[in-house]
Formats: C-alpha cells, sequence, structure tokens
C-alpha cells in the first residue's frame, strides 16, 4: 500500500517515506528555508520530531532567543481492537524511542518491542554547522545534496529512486528502478507444489500533484514479466508477460497544521508524515480491474502548547468496510 522503497523509510509506516537529480523537468535545487502559504505552517502547532533545537522568538519582547522545545523522546504504538464485550483494548505494544547528542540534535531512532530493543531504524551524522551529512535507514542508503534534501534511495535489493522537488521543495517525482520478486507455485515431480521466488525487472515512476488542500499522487508500475496465475481443471499454470499497475493517492491535507516531523529539507520528501493528513483514499488498478481501494482516517490530539500528544489512524478496505484496522500512537515528550 505505501512506496516499494520509500516506505522503508517511514518510522511510522508503513514509510513513508531520497541531489535533485538532473532531469529536463526538474527545478533547480530549492532553497531549504523558503517561507511560502503552499507548505505546511508548523507555528501553532509544533511538530514532534525535529532534527536540531529551533530558534524562536519571544513574544514578549520580540528578541531572538534560544529556546527549548520539548524533544520527543518515546512513541507507544498500538493496535486497537474490540473484545466480546466490545470494549476497546490495545494489543501488539511496540515502542520507538529517541536519543540525541550533547548539541541536542536527533541522534538516532530504534525499535523496541517488551522494553527490548529489536534493531534500530534511523541515525543521522552532523557537521558543526548543524547540517545532516548522513541518514541510515536500517540498511537502506541515501544521498543528500548540498541543500539537504535526499535526492537519492538505495534499497537493500538494489532498487534505487532518484527524488525531485520543485521551487519551494515540495516532492513532485520520484522514480524507482529495479526488479521485484513473485513467488510462484512449480509443480514438483511427486504432484506437490513447491513456492518458488522469481525476480524481474521493474520501473516505478511517483508524480505528485498539490491543488488546493489535496495532493494526488499517481504510481505507475512497470513490471516485466509478470507471472499471472491461471488455474484450469484444477492445474495450476502461469500467463507471463508485462504488467502495468496504477495506483493512485488522493490526500486531503490541512496546511494550517504541522505534521509529525520538522519541516527541514531531509523530512520533505516524506508527506505522508510532514504533511497533516486528514484523509488518504488509495486504489489500485491493473488491465482495468480494480486491485483494491483502501482508505485512511486520521485523528489528533495536542496539548496547550501545540505539540502532538496521540495521533490514530483507521484503515478501511472499502471491499470489506466494516472491517476497520485502528492503529493508535502515543507521543511522550522530555
Amino acid at each position: 500500500m505505501k512506496k516499494t522503497t520509500l516506505a522503508f523509510l517511514l518510522i511510522t509506516l508503513p514509510l513513508l517515506f531520497t541531489s535533485c537529480a538532473s532531469d529536463e523537468n526538474a527545478p533547480a535545487t530549492p532553497t531549504p528555508d523558503v517561507i511560502d502559504p503552499r507548505l505546511p505552517n508548523q507555528e501553532v502547532f509544533k511538530p514532534a520530531i525535529q532534527l536540531i533545537p529551533k530558534k524562536t522568538a519571544a513574544k514578549t519582547t520580540g528578541k531572538s532567543t534560544e529556546t527549548a522545545p520539548h524533544r520527543l523522546i518515546k512513541e507507544v504504538v498500538s493496535d486497537i481492537i474490540k473484545d466480546d464485550n466490545g470494549n476497546e483494548i490495545e494489543e501488539n505494544l511496540r515502542e520507538r524511542r529517541y536519543t540525541y547528542d550533547s548539541r541536542g540534535r536527533l541522534h538516532s531512532i530504534d525499535k523496541y518491542t517488551d522494553n527490548l530493543l529489536v534493531g534500530n531504524i534511523t541515525k543521522f551524522d552532523f557537521n558543526e554547522a548543524n547540517q545532516v551529512t548522513n541518514a541510515y535507514y536500517a540498511d537502506i542508503v541515501t544521498e543528500i545534496n548540498s541543500s539537504g534534501f535526499i535526492s537519492k534511495v538505495t534499497a537493500p535489493n538494489g532498487n534505487v529512486t532518484d527524488i525531485y522537488y520543485d521551487e519551494i521543495g515540495r516532492d513532485i517525482k520520484e522514480v524507482e528502478n529495479g526488479t521485484y520478486t513473485q513467488r510462484i507455485l512449480q509443480q514438483q515431480p511427486d504432484g506437490s507444489y513447491l513456492q518458488v521466488p522469481v525476480t524481474n525487472p521493474v520501473n516505478i515512476t511517483y508524480l505528485y500533484t498539490y491543488v488546493g488542500n489535496k495532493v494526488f499522487v499517481n504510481i505507475t508500475s512497470l513490471q516485466k514479466n509478470y507471472s499471472k496465475r491461471v488455474v484450469t481443471n484444477g492445474v495450476t499454470s502461469y500467463v507471463v508477460k508485462d504488467r502495468i499497475l496504477d495506483t493512485t493517492y488522493e490526500l486531503t491535507v490541512d496546511y494550517t497544521k504541522a505534521g509529525i516531523y520538522s519541516s527541514e529539507p531531509i523530512f520533505r520528501c516524506y508527506i505522508y508524515n510532514w504533511m497533516h493528513i486528514l484523509d488518504w483514499k488509495i486504489k489500485a488498478v491493473s488491465e482495468g480491474v480494480t486491485l483494491y481501494e483502501m482508505r485512511n482516517e486520521y485523528d489528533y490530539k495536542y496539548d496547550a502548547n501545540g505539540y502532538l500528544t496521540e495521533s490514530t489512524v483507521k484503515v478501511i478496505d472499502l471491499a470489506y468496510p466494516d472491517e476497520k484496522t485502528v492503529t493508535k500512537t502515543v507521543y511522550s515528550y522530555e
């Protein structure tokens, strides 16, 4: 449901979810600190995740002061289900913990389950100017351009995604090239079937359009040598040909509020967390046939200072609208 490569980069995930590569349709590298009404407002509602402490103006004197904003230290994520009596209960609890260096800069994000470290999600390296020099997302390799925008990611399977931005730093295009893997059934001499992985080339293009409070994403995936399963008289066979999968997103956002992340350039390609999303519609179509339709509905709670304290997302498969999946995240600060 999420991006093939960039999904691994999203720490709320499933991510997310990448120099502006040269392209005849790609604009020049944007200015990271540009202020534009088409970008989310992060003044009243504070981002829960910042790379470095920010300077803000004191309201009483108007002088610039170094503030100590709340630092996110932990997220507790749970699945909300109903018991036999119809009461909501939480299960499958997991945590994301945030650590900072001596300058207050975000150093790492780690995943815990039952108070045990599962693994590192994200780490950052900085230079003396507080610029990110390296970002590590588990075993995903990133490239960062001189303006601080992620321009390219390389996934563990070798898939490479190039990312392009417009003049104000919005993600407008991503191009992924690499391979995809199918598991197909092959009949064995004894008549049984064995799942065998088959890998072929894939090209995926993501195009972003911003209209009012809507963000439209059109994703076209060209899967070479796709194996379509056919069962005739109980016998399984495959028809192999290229497949085009079209997926569309329609996101409704609120530009007057911040998302979870701050507006720093490195986060700009993760619009699913950077923008304050109210509703997200998803539809996948192949050869004129709708494979699935999903809808994500969001709700947020903030404290008196504008910091996000709780968020919930309700995932609805429109083919089974009564079967909803609800995930809640609670945020803790210091």
